[in-house]
């Protein structure tokens, strides 16, 4: 009866300990949100849900990006947030719409904004700009393309 009541002791203890550790850290997946990875649909809206979560948390948040293609048409990451510990996980690819001008009229394609304490870890970031550059080297009278160039009052690591 003892040794059974010991076994019931530590799984218990086992239990809370993954429950306590994982209240801890808030992890947002884009996916959890809608994101599709199929590189065709808009997941900008998915992606901005995942921040609001994340900014909103008084714990360390992550965002995270499985694996898969991620239209993101022009999004600012706006703050400021709760707390100044959020991660961007990005397992996958960032993909930029091929239509240029869609950015010329926005003047970016990723933008954060009032943040502190972000830190942006992994992933590849797809401009798509072949079209671009087509446009550029044909008549030079073309619009900016995406730009991620947009990193304003903010405290932003790349890890």
């Amino acid at each position: 009866m003892e040794k059974a009541r010991d076994h019931l002791f530590l799984i218990l203890s086992f239990s809370f300990s993954f429950l306590f550790s994982g209240m801890a850290h808030g992890s947002y997946v884009v996916t959890r949100f809608g994101a599709q990875a199929d590189g065709i649909s808009d997941d900008s809206q998915a992606f901005l849900d995942a921040w609001a979560s994340a900014c909103g948390s008084f714990v360390p948040a992550t965002v995270y990006v499985p694996p898969g293609n991620y239209l993101l048409f022009p999004t600012t990451f706006q703050g400021p947030c709760k707390n100044s510990d959020i991660r961007f996980k990005i397992d996958g690819r960032l993909v930029a719409s091929g239509r240029y001008t869609v950015y010329a009229d926005a003047g970016f394609w990723v933008k954060f904004e009032g943040v502190n304490g972000v830190t942006i870890d992994g992933g590849l970031l797809e401009a798509r700009g072949a079209v671009l550059w087509a446009c550029k080297a044909s008549s030079g009278n073309c619009p900016s393309g995406a730009t991620v160039s947009e990193i304003c009052a903010c405290s932003l690591s790349l890890a």
